[in-house]
């Protein structure tokens, strides 16, 4: 087997331009130190939303746990700042997954090991353009032989029902500020406004961009080469070493026999502790799911990073997943009150959401700034009502391929009236006059209905316009021509000035020490810690929409969701119009509007 690998290996040495060719000193010890990562898995931004087990995702039908981004960061940084360490070998097998903006960190993460004087390996089985993009950092690329890559741009799919709708008998009505908010075309339109798609590809194209120049850098390729291998997307292992995508083929499990062949020399190797089995013990597993989980204090002088995450609702109840009103106020509150925390980094993640629960946790926001320094971090998402809560006046980070913007609100309801006559179903109220029966599920609103509903909206607007007017010192005027619902790539916002810089979580962690006069060593705490397992019966009993969407887990709509189609947040609102649902402007950007790699 090892001698198979090493003439595999032989053979693209001899390749002009490999990347193999180092005179390194390292290259040519007698031993080697390399540090393995496997990086398996999906990864989660919150530390505490990890690996410990939690009856949410287990009701939700989850697939299993997330681990955590943060502890990986942690464990990179120590491998290049230990000197005992001579190489770092990153395992991108089957099923690894990361959003774009934890991709840019893992490339920093690379590029400064190699700064450092680290060699840096990677080994693909099945790749694609996320781990091409990591794996480009490093030295050295390595795929199986029975592997294969796809190299795919990134793209949308957004679900249009509108035709499905007039076959069943369902009518939207729709109040909207914004011919870009592209939340209510699904409803309206049977497929997607022209300009709307425009738009669309051009935001594409913008996140696209940081692949491509990461892949040419990291790999010495054209850029217009690598757009090229795009549109070819799918490689064999032999055709990804010829275009020079990778520069060695091994056989499958053999990663550390194939890395002692280039490195040519003894290897330590260092791995992760690995978790002792313990016997299985219903009653112990019982507790753990049970037991309230409590957080830990806060050490003095720290710097508390605040993750607010998932659609804004409204509601006095945490729940997992959503960023909820009063709940999330008070996690901001009390990092205001409390004189151990220094600084504050609000690490944003969501698409937005109800435009009174974002004014509510801006205001929060607003006053904790008055207190404190505070930064905000963009995450994957920071759209809409995600935008809104950061309009406070201070510095905002974002990624490359975060997508933000989306400045537009707009409100809708279903109705089902002939839908309900061809079930032979006839809803007769009784009421004192027409408002009152304005939200009932079988009527659409009536014309003098959207006048007032549509100036309420237009004054929800008018507020949206001037928070980023005022935060971002623009003129309303200027805030309103990139406005309108449309979203933008991370690095779009920085050259329309809706954010200050591109850059990671750790840019405005550095940002938000410096302010607060603190080292880099100064403590760092993530917030909120890990949830109350008992929340999951608390939302159910509660009801409302994210009630509705946390039991939408059909199986047919799990196999849609497995293959890229999620149609469950669609399936919610058909479930959730209902007169007690009442009128909320939403500030929330498409629900599938959230390409990945």
């Amino acid at each position: 087997m090892i001698q198979s690998i090493a003439l595999v290996l032989s053979a693209v040495l001899m390749l002009p331009g490999s990347t193999f060719h180092n005179t390194d000193e390292a290259d040519n010890q007698a031993s080697a130190t390399v540090r393995l990562f496997v990086l398996e898995g999906s990864w989660n931004d919150q530390p505490d939303a990890g690996e410990a087990l939690d009856i949410n995702t287990l009701l939700m039908g989850g697939g299993g746990p997330k681990r955590s981004f943060p502890d990986l960061m942690g464990a990179l940084s120590d491998a290049t700042t230990n000197e005992e360490i001579d190489v770092l070998a990153l395992d991108l097998g089957d099923g690894t997954a990361f959003t774009i903006p934890q991709i840019s960190r893992l490339c920093s993460a690379i590029e400064n090991a190699r700064a450092a004087g680290k060699k840096c390996i990677a080994w693909i089985e099945n790749g694609n353009s996320g781990l091409l993009t990591v794996a480009s950092s490093c030295n050295s690329v390595i795929m199986t032989r029975t592997g294969g890559l796809d190299f795919h741009s990134p793209a949308l799919m957004p679900i249009h029902f509108k035709t499905a709708m007039d076959l069943f008998g369902v009518e939207a009505s729709v109040i909207r500020v914004g011919d870009f908010k592209g939340a209510v075309e699904p409803y309206m339109l049977p497929q997607m406004s022209d300009h709307l798609r425009d738009h669309y590809m051009a935001m594409l194209e913008s996140l696209n961009q940081f692949v491509v120049h990461q892949i040419a850098s990291g790999r010495s390729i054209d850029a217009n080469k690598v757009r090229d291998l795009q549109k070819l997307r799918i490689f064999t292992p032999e055709q990804a070493l010829n275009q020079g995508m990778v520069d060695a083929l091994a056989d499958h499990g053999t990663i550390e026999e194939t890395i002692e062949l280039i490195l040519d020399s003894t290897v330590d190797w260092k791995r992760a502790r690995k978790k002792r089995n313990t016997p299985f013990n219903p009653i112990q597993i019982f507790t753990e799911l049970f037991s309230q989980k409590r957080q830990k204090s806060i050490p003095e002088n720290s710097v508390v990073v605040l993750h607010l995450a998932g659609q804004i609702v409204d509601g006095d109840t945490a729940t997992a997943g959503s960023m909820v009103s009063e709940p999330s106020a008070n996690e901001i509150n009390a990092l205001a009150d409390d004189d151990s925390v220094a600084a504050v980094v609000v690490r944003v993640d969501s698409p937005g959401g109800s435009a009174t629960a974002s004014e509510v946790i801006r205001v929060a926001l607003e006053n904790l700034a008055r207190k404190k320094p505070i930064v905000y971090s963009m995450g994957n998402l920071a759209a809409s009502g995600g935008y809104w809560i950061t309009c406070t006046g201070r510095p905002i980070y974002a990624s490359e391929g975060t997508i933000t913007g989306s400045i537009g609100v707009f409100g809708m309801k279903l109705s089902f009236g002939p839908a309900l006559k061809r079930f032979g179903v006839h809803i007769d109220p009784v009421a004192l006059d027409d408002a009152a029966m304005m939200m009932l599920p079988d009527r659409p609103w009536n014309a003098d209905q959207i006048d007032r509903l549509q100036a309420t909206v237009d004054d929800v607007y008018d507020d949206f316009i001037a928070r980023v007017a005022e935060s971002r010192e623009m003129e309303p005027g200027r805030v309103r021509s990139i406005a309108g619902g449309r979203v933008w790539s991370g690095q779009q916002a920085l050259d329309l000035g809706l954010v200050d810089a591109i850059g990671s979580l750790d840019d405005a962690v550095a940002h938000a020490r410096r302010e607060a006069g603190l080292g880099a060593d100064s403590n760092l705490v993530h917030r909120p810690g890990p949830a109350d397992p008992l929340d999951i019966f608390k939302m159910l009993l509660g009801g409302g929409d994210e009630a509705i969407r946390s039991m939408i887990d059909f199986p047919a709509l799990r196999i849609l969701a497995a293959a890229g189609v999620d149609l469950s947040p669609y399936v919610a609102r058909l479930l959730d119009s209902s007169p007690s649902s009442g009128f909320t402007v939403e500030a929330r950007m498409p629900v599938d509007l959230n390409p990945r790699y």
